[in-house]
Order: C-alpha cells, then structure tokens, then sequence
C-alpha cells in the first residue's frame, strides 16, 4: 500500500498534467477531480467483504486508478477538452506509454508493468483483477447523483432548457444506464450501480417536483 506521503506525491503530478483547463461535461480542471476519486473509490472497494480472499496488489491497483486516464492529456487542446471525441482505447495505450516518467520513482520495474497494462486495458476486456477493479471503479463515477454535475455542465454547455436535461435523462440517459450494468465485473460493483440509479432517479423526481411547484 502506497503511503500518504507517496499518494499526495502523485496527486500533484497528476495535478499539474490537468490544470487550467475546462473539460465538457464536467467544468475547470475536472480530469484532477475524477482521477482522486476514481483513486478514493479503489482503496473503499478493496476493503469491501465481497472481495476478501482475492489477491490485490494494492500499490498497482492505487496507482493505476491515479493515472488510468493520463493519456487524456494530449487532448487538451488550447485549454478545452471534448471527452466525447477520440477513440478510449487511444488515450488508454497513450496513458500506459506514459506512464513510467511519472511512477518509476515509487514503483519496482515489475509493477510499473502492470500498470502499464492495467491502463493499456482499462477500456477493454481486463487481464487482471486490479484491471476488474479499476474498470469498475472507473465506470462507478459516472452512476448516481453525483454525475448531475455533469449533466447540469454538459446542459449549460450545450444550450439545453432544465426541462430539456430531465426529459433527455427519461428517454434516454436512464437507459444507457441500465445497459452498462452488464459490463461491470464484479457483483458488488453491480448492487452499488444499480443503488445509484435509483438515487439519481429520486433526485432528478425531486428536481422535477420542485421546478414546477409540485412541492408547494
């Protein structure tokens, strides 16, 4: 397990490759935000009794989470990044040649490899169960209430009405949801999703109510 001092080390590399810039869909600097989380997401789920008895290398899983998404560096262009363009496998293989410039300080040879791989794979079929957990983490950011965040920046960036964003979220976004819940690896990953999902469908109920009075 990396130590404190070790993981704030990263954090302002991380911090320095993803600052200054507005992301579409999730507003100034929001990579940053979404690597830590993605990080605080990891170091909850390996401690989750589901997965007690399966061997996890805690450093490659904490330090994959951190950088898994580095390669989204090279499409910030003049200060904007569109998440929404470009292929995921690309930044995926871009982030894992990358990669060692950053972590050859905190790492042995063998796990700067396999975070190498871990990230080279985090948007295909997994080879590991760090690969499973990263995925799942990965994929857990953008379930629930918190990615109104996103929904709300991608709206105003786009022009959309209040009432445009829920009735997209009805027809269409709760949808995408439910499919993607196939595509988690792990059974807990799966109970936390399908939670979210309906704690967003609360909130975007209560949002509803009270723009139109329904409350009053």
């Amino acid at each position: 397990m990396l130590d404190q001092r070790e993981v704030e080390e990263l954090k302002a590399l991380i911090r320095e490759e993803f600052s200054d810039y507005y992301e579409l869909a999730g507003g100034k600097n929001y990579r940053y935000h979404h690597l830590v989380r993605t990080h605080r997401y990891v170091k909850k789920m390996m401690r989750r009794e589901e997965l007690e008895g399966l061997k996890i290398d805690e450093e490659v899983l904490e330090v994959s989470a951190l950088f898994h998404d580095l390669g989204r560096k090279e499409d910030i262009e003049e200060g904007f990044l569109n998440p929404m363009e470009g292929e995921n496998s690309e930044h995926a293989e871009r982030g894992a040649e990358m990669v060692s410039d950053y972590i050859d300080d905190f790492l042995e040879d063998d796990k700067v490899e396999r975070v190498e791989k871990v990230i080279s794979n985090h948007h295909r079929e997994a080879e590991t169960v760090e690969g499973e957990i990263l995925q799942d983490c990965d994929a857990l950011s953008n379930f629930g209430v918190n990615n109104l965040w996103r929904m709300i920046h991608y709206s105003a960036d786009r022009e959309r009405t209040v009432d445009e964003s829920i009735e997209y979220f009805w027809d269409e976004a709760l949808n995408a949801y439910r499919k993607k819940l196939k595509d988690f690896n792990l059974d807990v990953s799966k109970r936390i999703a399908r939670k979210r999902i309906v704690r967003h469908q609360e909130a975007v109920i209560q949002m509803d109510q009270e723009l139109h009075a329904e409350d009053i």
